[in-house]
């Protein structure tokens, strides 16, 4: 069973709207409502790219009865906390003439100290039928920064690699638990280690401190550019060719996804970073998180390039 962890799950409202600017009156001429939430996304991802998995966090409320049967309409399992207070509403607005994204992002609910109790019991209970896990995205309020450490310290204590896509403290804090797998983009990377970096060199030196700290694959998104890879056995940098980006919402979530699934496959480690890059770029290419088709992934896949590093 793969096992997804999103604290912070949302109704997300995408709407594509040319010209969009602030102050102005304007009618949509497309939306899509769906579950929402990075860890949803990659669900919903792996879901396309045809696994099942299983999502634990926080729901409550309108919006957590949403995400739920959102969930269940795609056969991934729930297995939520419900908390008293209501799940966030999360809204994007494309403007395809601007080639600009605006996002409108709720405060997250408050969790209680029960709640939380109630989360950690739960994700041992579930980390006995994980084959994988995946840690992903924000916390809503109440939740303390160490939580995705200590999450982390559960899964590797179970024998179960995790994988975790967050930033800020809360990245900076399950580094000490040594996740297996770590997936920043530049920007996270260099909140983590305190500096500016270079492409490539920069984020080589630092991904590999990483390594040095127990982490056994950095994958470091660099947006058109393609991603970076640093395990002990090398680096490599993988490149997908470019498409017609329609909306980047959800790209890094895609591209955990297409990790996870190779990584379940069987595939070797080579195979994982190509698939992860062209899941990644193939979201970019559609207009929703999560919603490419598995033949966009492999067609991508074809043409992606991997290339070792000195």
């Amino acid at each position: 069973m793969i096992l997804i962890l999103c604290c912070n799950a949302a109704m997300d409202r995408t709407y594509r709207v040319a010209n969009f600017q602030p102050g102005k009156f304007h009618h949509t001429s497309d939306f899509q409502v769906v579950a929402g939430g990075k860890g949803v996304n990659v669900a919903r991802a792996l879901s396309t790219l045809g696994h099942k998995s299983t999502v634990t966090g926080f729901v409550g409320g309108m919006v957590g009865r949403f995400v739920v049967s959102e969930l269940r309409r795609l056969e991934i399992k729930p297995a939520f906390v419900e908390i008293a207070e209501e799940s966030r509403l999360v809204q994007n607005f494309i403007d395809p003439v601007a080639h600009t994204e605006t996002r409108v992002d709720e405060t997250g609910p408050l969790v209680s100290p029960r709640e939380l109790r109630r989360l950690a019991q739960l994700w041992q209970k579930l980390l006995a039928e994980a084959q994988i896990a995946v840690i992903s995205g924000s916390t809503p309020r109440g939740v303390p920064d160490t939580l995705y450490r200590d999450l982390v310290s559960a899964a590797r204590q179970a024998g179960v690699p995790v994988i975790v896509d967050a930033h800020d403290e809360l990245l900076a804090q399950s580094i000490a638990a040594a996740p297996t797998i770590i997936t920043p983009n530049i920007a996270e990377l260099q909140a983590v280690v305190g500096r500016q970096l270079t492409v490539p060199q920069g984020v080589r030196q630092a991904a590999g401190e990483l390594i040095h700290q127990g982490v056994e694959l950095v994958l470091t998104s660099m947006g058109h550019v393609g991603a970076l890879a640093v395990a002990p056995s090398g680096c490599w940098l993988v490149e997908a060719p470019a498409v017609e980006a329609v909306s980047s919402v959800g790209s890094g979530d895609a591209m955990v996804a297409g990790l996870v699934a190779a990584i379940v496959e069987g595939l070797p480690l080579t195979e994982q970073l190509k698939w992860a890059v062209a899941a990644g770029t193939a979201n970019a290419a559609v207009f929703g998180a999560g919603l490419t088709a598995r033949s966009s992934v492999e067609d991508l896949l074809a043409v992606t390039t991997l290339t070792a590093m000195d």
